[in-house]
């Protein structure tokens, strides 16, 4: 069971940042800026991310050296992406900010990923 509920967490925080990050990207580059639909499926996927990644980051049972420093860099800029994300009145200006900085954090998520693995 318990086996379960980490993948699921797990499956659950890369689907919620796949739509998040995927919606956004699609706005930025193909249609120009966000459909007004999409903010209540934004909100859940934020909701998602923030449930599922605080029980994967609790559920770790040691930190490798230097794990904390980058986590901490990831978080801020996963803020920046919820507040852009919620705070967004039509410029895309933002929405490519959005962009860049959720390709920094998921460079630093497979960086992290390693990190634990090693």
């Amino acid at each position: 069971m318990d086996a379960f509920l980490s993948i699921g967490m797990r499956w659950l925080h890369l689907a919620s940042i796949v739509v998040l990050l995927g919606g956004i990207f699609y706005a930025r580059f193909a249609v120009g800026e966000l459909a007004k639909g999409f903010k209540p499926v934004a909100y859940g996927a934020i909701g998602a991310i923030l449930i599922s990644g605080t029980y994967n980051f609790l559920s770790k049972s040691a930190f490798p050296p230097h794990y904390q420093m980058w986590f901490g860099i990831k978080i801020l800029l996963v803020l920046h992406i919820f507040a852009a994300t919620i705070l967004y009145r039509g410029k895309t200006r933002t929405l490519t900010g959005i962009v860049i900085s959720g390709a920094i954090v998921l460079a630093i998520s497979g960086w992290l990923r390693w990190l634990s693995l090693v």
